[in-house]
């Protein structure tokens, strides 16, 4: 498991790649896709989504985690022909994840990388 809560690895176009939501990732995919994070996750959820939303996720946290080890980055352009080439909605899971990693409190990313139920809100 990685020391950034929420990392997560793809494979994309025959190489795999570390996925980073940090504030800077998304702030990275909200510049690229011309739409709020939040929004854009549910669009992701409800199926009703712009083109750019899965390349732009998937660049942005391949780009997160680049800018953190000094790895070049594939570009924005390459990362959607990819994406494009092996089919968007392939990657539909992954773009909704990087989302809600992204716009998570740590201690919710960690239940969900463990598998724990949330707890149950007292009324």
């Amino acid at each position: 498991m990685s020391k950034w809560k929420g990392t997560f690895e793809i494979e994309l176009g025959g190489e795999k790649y570390q996925l980073r939501p940090s504030f800077d990732a998304l702030c990275e995919f909200e510049e690229a896709a011309g739409v709020p994070a939040h929004v854009a996750r549910q669009q992701l959820i409800e199926g009703n989504f712009r083109a750019k939303v899965i390349p732009a996720a998937l660049w942005a946290g391949i780009k997160g985690e680049h800018l953190m080890s000094g790895q070049k980055c594939p570009s924005f352009r390459v990362v959607g022909e990819t994406v494009r080439k092996a089919g968007m909605f392939g990657f539909q899971v992954e773009a909704l994840k990087f989302l809600t990693y992204g716009l998570s409190a740590d201690d919710i990313i960690e239940r969900i990388e463990n598998d724990e139920p949330e707890e149950e809100k007292k009324s």
